[in-house]
């Protein structure tokens, strides 16, 4: 957990809480819409959701249909029992936590992330044949009805919904060698009614001079956060698509992963460490008015995920 100090403008690490399960890396984390639960995807093939209040070892769920690694999630966010589960295994996974039972939903390839729409009527998915797939999981059609599938001198790493779910985000880096700007963020139209779906490409920015690797949208969507495989990390200005400021310039590697507080007044960030580098193994938490770093918080091992609490300063 983290305290503000002097009105917000400072952060201070109070206490640390370590869970235990997975028998392999943590692929994805997120808190349930109450802030309650936390769920986590591991490449040991199984999700887990850890009640917070309540939470003695051992006794969190494990979720284990998934039969390849799970390297996505996302909580439904009109309902705090509801769960998306993405995996290699080319299926996304509805869990009802009541019941602990799900209802799977195959896709043509294998799956790197998923993401409930704001009304939770849809989910969108990224998948290694570098294609955007969109889901209608209303009233129990759950079925791919729409796709936009990118050239293959793209890798599309990572994905975020616009404010009123009309568009899609995409973070996405150029493979071929004869580019110099690699690192491209793309805007999707959303269209999805009775005469059918789209998933529309309508505008592309060069945002960053490398492959571009993670995206995440602030809880009141006036800013999103960009990161790429060369450290450098942008905050934009949601509305008018534009880069305002850098951001968590201590990692000294890859951006891997981002977030926002509950607030939108910061954002933090972790490093894509490779394995063997001597790079620092550290939380980048900086102020989103300004950019600069408020907080360092080392870690004992590469923390290749973050999230944060819907309601309060706690960092998962």
């Amino acid at each position: 957990s983290l305290t503000p100090q002097r009105m917000s403008t400072k952060l201070a690490k109070t206490s640390e809480v370590v869970f235990t399960g997975h028998t392999k890396a943590i692929h994805a984390i997120g808190w349930n819409n109450d802030g309650k639960r936390l769920a986590t995807a591991s490449g040991d093939t199984t999700a887990r959701v850890w009640n917070i209040e309540t939470h003695r070892e051992g006794r969190e769920t494990e979720l284990k249909d998934h039969t390849e690694p799970v390297d996505g999630l996302s909580w439904c966010p009109n309902h705090s029992e509801i769960l998306a589960t993405a995996s290699q295994d080319k299926m996304v996974r509805l869990w009802d936590l009541r019941a602990r039972r799900s209802l799977a939903i195959p896709t043509p390839d294998e799956i790197l992330n998923v993401e409930y729409s704001p009304d939770g009527n849809f989910l969108l998915t990224n998948d290694k044949s570098e294609s955007v797939r969109l889901i209608d999981v209303r009233n129990s059609k759950n079925s791919i009805v729409a796709s936009n599938s990118f050239d293959q001198q793209y890798w599309v790493n990572e994905i975020a919904w616009t404010a009123n779910g009309d568009g899609v985000l995409v973070v996405a880096g150029r493979q071929a060698t004869s580019f110099q700007e690699k690192g491209v963020l793309e805007l999707l139209s959303v269209k999805a009614g009775d005469g059918g779906a789209e998933l529309k490409s309508v505008h592309a920015i060069t945002a960053h001079t490398a492959n571009c690797l993670t995206i995440a949208m602030d809880p009141h969507n006036k800013h999103f956060a960009t990161g790429a495989y060369d450290s450098s990390c942008c905050i934009w200005d949601a509305q008018e698509l534009c880069c305002l400021r850098q951001c968590c310039t201590n990692l000294e590697e890859g951006v891997g992963n981002l977030g926002f507080s509950c607030d939108g007044a910061f954002v933090g960030g972790v490093g894509e460490v490779e394995r063997g580098s001597t790079a620092r193994k550290l939380i980048d938490i900086c102020t989103v008015s300004n950019g600069e770093t408020v907080l360092k918080i080392d870690t004992k091992a590469t923390a290749r995920r973050l999230a944060w609490h819907p309601r309060q300063y706690m960092l998962a």
